[in-house]
């Protein structure tokens, strides 16, 4: 799929990840803004030898900023001096199957989203919900729940955890606003282990009914299932949205009907596997067969270097809009679908490219707040840990939010500035689109597979860059 000219940047968070002073400006200034009476009560559960349970959420809130991957290298840095207790603390806080994670994300990104809503003016741009999963994975074969989970993008089976994260776009910022944790059984229910690996497993007893009880049994449910409760829960908290966007994984009869059934405004839009069957004009026909069935169809789009098709389909008595897309140099299609049957060819590109955000979410967590880090048995902290990331994550991209765009007055004086490096990086776009059109489609490479790669190595690409820049100088310079 063609990525869109006018993204600006993959890093949202890195730069204040990398500033040491960020800390303070954090607490001081973002959070000293929020009203969090609330939250604060949630731990209140979680209160050991006398520690207000808030205070040491705020250490543990800190980790990645101070370049710590757990608290056990905390303690060990010398800063234990600075705590009237142990590490032990921090476990139990963390380990507390009594604390409500969820409900305390639920309530940290609706005042996020509060925040954001406040201090912008009003847009017509329409605002996404994006769904989508990725792997954590892990190295002990103790950790509770644990087992081998399918890497799609590496087509193997890697010890860890999925992710199934839903989150929020408005077209400037991603939000992650909720997430469940998975594992899949596999042949005879054994998660890809051994029996010896399943009795060595680290287990635990949590009060019935209790948050994190809630959150073991959800481990072993199915993601469309688990997605669409996710959905559901999220509107009741954040409305406004107009789009769920999805890839070929969740695009199933049982997931877009439940997306229409949650809320009459809300539309479907995702990639759907080409072998699927579909009802066109009352013929019912294999989705990989439509381009040559209906050649006379074809269009070119000059914009975005494809070949295309539009037209109407029924899907398991689903009436959607369908899009064959082929890029300049491949020889295979893909269908684009969506419920909206007004959304023109450009536009249902442009929405479904704003799905990459989720990628870059992923990536930047792992990379920067050291999501998937939790080397803890206990999978109580494992929810904690990712929970905290999260907030971490919504902390700074609204403050890199708010940075650039606080003040009209702020605006206007970076105008030149921001003008100047948005025509770079629309350069740097296109040099990278015709570099793709040129090159890699004529070898069949995939749009999405360069573009995940770009995502995932963008700092060794960068460097291979410069270096490759540096060199084609030198020369110039030696030859003039």
């Amino acid at each position: 799929m063609q990525q869109n000219k006018s993204t600006q940047s993959f890093s949202e968070v890195a730069p204040y990840c990398k500033d040491s002073t960020a800390i303070g400006r954090i607490f001081s200034g973002l959070l000293g803004s929020f009203d969090l009476r609330y939250i604060n009560s949630l731990f209140s559960s979680s209160k050991g030898q006398g520690i207000d349970a808030k205070n040491i959420f705020q250490v543990l809130f800190t980790l990645p900023f101070l370049d710590y991957d757990n608290v056990n290298q905390l303690m060990r840095s010398g800063c234990q001096e600075a705590f009237a207790h142990g590490k032990d603390v921090f476990y139990g806080f963390l380990n507390n199957p009594k604390v409500d994670w969820r409900r305390i994300l639920q309530l940290f990104s609706k005042q996020v989203l509060g925040a954001i809503a406040e201090r912008t003016e009003g847009t017509n741009a329409p605002r996404f919900l994006i769904f989508d999963d990725s792997i954590l994975p892990k190295t002990g074969k103790k950790i509770e729940l644990i087992g081998k989970v399918f890497d799609h993008c590496g087509h193997t089976y890697r010890l860890g955890m999925k992710l199934l994260t839903l989150g929020y776009c408005d077209g400037k910022t991603f939000l992650p606003l909720g997430f469940s944790v998975h594992h899949e059984a596999g042949e005879n229910n054994k998660r890809g282990l051994r029996t010896d690996d399943l009795k060595a497993q680290y287990q635990k007893e949590r009060p019935p009914g209790s948050p994190g009880a809630l959150r073991a049994a959800e481990v072993g449910l199915d993601k469309i299932t688990t997605a669409l409760s996710m959905l559901k829960r999220t509107l009741k908290k954040c409305t406004g949205a107009e789009y769920v966007l999805a890839d070929s994984w969740f695009m199933a009869e049982r997931f877009i009907n439940g997306v229409l059934d949650s809320s009459k405004g809300l539309h479907v839009l995702g990639l759907m596997k080409t072998n699927r069957m579909v009802d066109i004009g009352g013929k019912t026909i294999k989705a990989s067969k439509v381009p040559e069935v209906k050649r006379k169809l074809i269009k070119k789009s000059s914009k975005l270097k494809c070949q295309y098709i539009v037209h109407a389909i029924n899907y398991k008595g689903i009436p959607m809009r369908a899009y064959w897309i082929r890029m300049n140099g491949q020889s295979s299609w893909k269908m684009l679908v969506g419920t909206d049957k007004k959304l023109t060819f450009l536009k249902a590109m442009e929405y479904y490219q704003v799905r990459w955000s989720i990628e870059v979410f992923f990536k930047e967590c792992k990379q920067n707040l050291k999501l998937g880090k939790c080397h803890s048995n206990d999978f109580d902290a494992h929810i904690a840990s990712i929970t905290t990331a999260f907030m971490n994550y919504m902390a700074l991209a609204l403050k890199k939010r708010f940075d650039a765009y606080e003040t009209l007055g702020a605006l206007f004086r970076g105008f030149k500035e921001d003008m100047l490096e948005m025509t770079l990086v629309q350069k740097m776009w296109q040099i990278l689109r015709i570099v793709f059109n040129s090159c890699l489609a004529v070898m069949d490479v995939c749009w999405d597979s360069f573009m995940r790669n770009m995502i995932e190595n963008q700092e060794d690409i960068q460097n291979q860059l410069e270096k490759t820049l540096s060199s084609l100088f030198s020369i110039n310079k030696a030859v003039g």
